[in-house]
């Protein structure tokens, strides 16, 4: 052993200095000789117990040999002490006696080891390096205390070291805290000190015997644990991990978990609930259904519904006022249907202003229904949202179940294909589902489907329809572009089955478009055909088109593609059309005519009009509706039209007379003042690869 091998992962100096602290002076030079001979430097040689402690105070050595028995006024030993009250350096007393008084009060110091003078070199080497040993290795020891501490007091997690509190008959009734670390000690609200020592019965009265049956076990058992828990006794969730270190001892690491337990059931609540009306939402509501569909296999008579509910316009309020009051009253609309279900029935969001009801616990279909048409009742109101009245109402779909259905996603299919056939029924209707219903639903799909695909496999036709200006002899002046559809494996599809499915479904817009263009293509080819004849395509637009922001450009892009005379197009419009947002259309109306084009307004008579707006609108001809020509011979439609023909011609208008059938209409129209009239009385419509015939027939 050498005076630089020490304990482990310690780096002892170079040379050992000793401080000699020795009150003979032939001993202490014998002794300095033989420190130096064993490599040891002397750092000098002391002969009283003031001087020892004013050394080390000016320069600390490696370490002390000192004498118990010193001149001065203190002795070797309270040296000592006085010494390591501000230092940790290593001391070996020096001493002729042995005695049990001396050895005793040289006890007390905790230095490190006795010499007997006087002492061989070998023993004296020994002494010193088990000291310099023995020092470095509590040094490192202490170090490792020091760094656990510090990590057990920073310790994010709570730890806590019970010991099991037994009653008389063993049984475990109490854990006595041993030590606990400042987070552990955070969650009392108090200071560590102020918990070891205590129970956990005495820290609070409320803890659940839980807690102290399963750390008490682990205790007993010595075997390690974890598990989940929330402590009440605290308010807090915790997931625990806790071992026994010693017999009846546990300790337990406690993380706190609440935060997250919090965010768990909060991002819960919001993937299963609508975030703008709290109300469950889509999967909530199928996982509802499902349970109903269950309990109805456990009880025979266990009957449910389910209703799905659709606001009326709910789209003109967002429009007109904002989404703020759309939301404000989406809000209020969940309110009332929560108010009017009983508890143990659901009302759910599926988006927009789309809402579903599971009634459940219905004693009858008759009472299932009444409940529905009382919902479908409280609907039916006027509500003031941010100072607005608005009056709500709603179509209703619903189905009962149990049923042949074996999917909640049914349930929702068959709810909404009635609420579909409720609102084909117009506003605040309600409809029950049928079977049927369900067919119809399917060749509407098919339709939608083969529609998808009618003009890339190039399935439309373009049919024209005459119109003839009347007077004495009625003179063709133009044509009405109808669309025809035939789809390859089918007969000729009637327009009243699959316009409805294009205007619902967005299709229209491409097949308006084809239609547009198939119209200007045959007013091109009519302009080298029939140079002298003028004659006018009128093309509908439907009220999707209307509303279409790039329908004037391609209306121009159109014209000049073809270089066609823009007085040759004319577009019609549905009067509900044109009333639906009438300050758009006038601006939308005007910019069509500044191209040139003549504006017509369709089916005039059978919605609702506003003259002051028709006044200011920029049209050419009002066509009359054929509900009213075709019963032309009854007086209160022969007013009608005549007050229709008397205000056109009042706003410098033309009229137009469709349907008409009989040549007894055609006259007492052109008796009336009618300009123009269609119908089977004069034509047919017409397909293109027919038209050029008929034309010169007519020229």
């Amino acid at each position: 052993m050498t005076s630089t091998q020490h304990a482990p992962n310690t780096e002892p100096p170079v040379t050992t200095s000793i401080l000699l602290v020795e009150g003979n002076a032939i001993v202490a030079f014998d002794m300095q000789q033989r420190l130096q001979k064993l490599g040891y430097q002397v750092q000098g040689i002391i002969t009283s117990g003031e001087e020892a402690i004013a050394a080390v105070a000016r320069q600390a050595p490696s370490l002390i040999l000192m004498d118990i028995f010193l001149d001065g006024r203190i002795d070797g030993i309270e040296a000592a002490k006085a010494i390591l009250e501000n230092t940790q350096i290593p001391i070996i007393f020096l001493t002729a006696h042995d005695d049990e008084e001396t050895l005793g009060r040289a006890k007390i110091t905790e230095t490190f080891g006795y010499i007997i003078k006087p002492a061989e070199s070998r023993d004296l080497h020994v002494a010193i390096e088990i000291a310099l040993y023995k020092h470095s290795a509590a040094q490192a020891l202490q170090k490792s205390e020091q760094q656990y501490r510090l990590l057990f007091d920073s310790m994010l997690n709570g730890f806590a070291l019970h010991e099991v509190v037994t009653d008389a008959s063993g049984k475990p009734r109490d854990l006595l805290f041993l030590d606990v670390n400042p987070a552990f000690a955070s969650f009392f609200g108090l200071p560590a000190k102020d918990i070891v020592g205590r129970s956990l019965r005495q820290l609070s009265e409320k803890v659940e015997p839980y807690w102290i049956d399963i750390l008490a076990k682990t205790a007993m058992t010595r075997e390690s644990i974890r598990f989940d828990s929330f402590a009440g006794f605290v308010g807090k969730h915790f997931s625990v991990v806790a071992f026994s270190p010693q017999p009846r001892q546990v300790a337990a690491i406690f993380e706190d978990t609440t935060k997250r337990k919090d965010a768990e059931k909060h991002l819960q609540h919001r993937t299963f609930h609508d975030a703008l009306t709290n109300l469950p939402n889509r999967a909530l509501c199928l996982d509802r259904i499902q349970q109903a569909m269950e309990r109805s296999q456990v009880r025979d008579d266990y009957l449910f519904a389910v209703v799905q509910v659709d606001i009326d316009r709910f789209k003109d309020v967002n429009d007109s006022l904002g989404h703020l009051v759309g939301d404000q009253l989406l809000q209020s609309i969940g309110h009332i249907l929560l108010d009017t279900v009983s508890a143990v029935d659901t009302v759910a969001r599926l988006g927009d202003d789309e809402f579903v009801v599971l009634l459940e616990e219905l004693p009858s279909r008759k009472a299932g229904t009444a409940t529905i048409k009382k919902i479908k009742s409280a609907l039916n109101r006027t509500l003031d949202i941010e100072h607005h009245p608005i009056h709500i109402s709603a179509c209703f779909g619903a189905l009962f179940g149990p049923n042949e259905y074996t999917s909640p996603e049914y349930f929702l299919q068959g709810a909404n294909i009635a609420l579909r056939h409720a609102q084909e029924q117009g506003l605040d209707q309600l409809r029950f589902y049928a079977p049927e219903m369900q067919d119809k639903a399917l060749k509407k799909l098919d339709t939608e489907t083969r529609l998808r695909n009618a003009i890339s496999e190039n399935e439309f036709f373009l049919a024209l329809q005459p119109i003839f200006s009347i007077g004495q002899n009625p003179t063709l002046s133009g044509f009405e572009a109808l669309l025809r559809w035939k789809p390859k494996d089918k007969d000729w599809v009637p327009p009243s089955e699959f316009i409805p499915i294009a205007e619902q479904t967005g299709l229209i817009l491409p097949i308006g478009q084809w239609v547009l263009e198939q119209s200007c293509k045959v007013l091109r080819s009519w302009a080298e055909k029939y140079p002298e004849n003028a004659f006018s395509v009128s093309v509908n637009l439907s009220a999707r088109q209307f509303s279409d922001p790039d329908l004037v450009q391609n209306l121009f892009n159109c014209i000049r593609h073809n270089r066609i005379n823009p007085l040759q197009l004319k577009l019609e419009i549905t009067e509900s059309d044109v009333m639906t947002n009438p300050e758009a259309t006038i601006q939308k109306l005007r910019i069509m005519k500044e191209l040139g084009m003549a504006i017509l307004v369709d089916d005039f008579g059978t919605g609702y009009s506003s003259m002051s707006y028709l006044q200011r609108f920029p049209i050419d001809t009002l066509k009359i509706d054929r509900s009213f020509v075709t019963h032309l011979d009854k007086h209160a439609n022969r007013v009608i039209v005549r007050t229709i023909v008397n205000l056109a011609h009042s706003l410098g208008l033309s009229v137009v007379a469709e349907g008409i059938e009989t040549e007894a209409q055609y006259l007492t129209l052109r008796e009336m003042g009618c300009e123009y009239a269609q119908g089977y009385h004069f034509s047919k419509p017409i397909l293109l690869d027919q038209i050029d015939e008929f034309i010169r027939e007519h020229i």
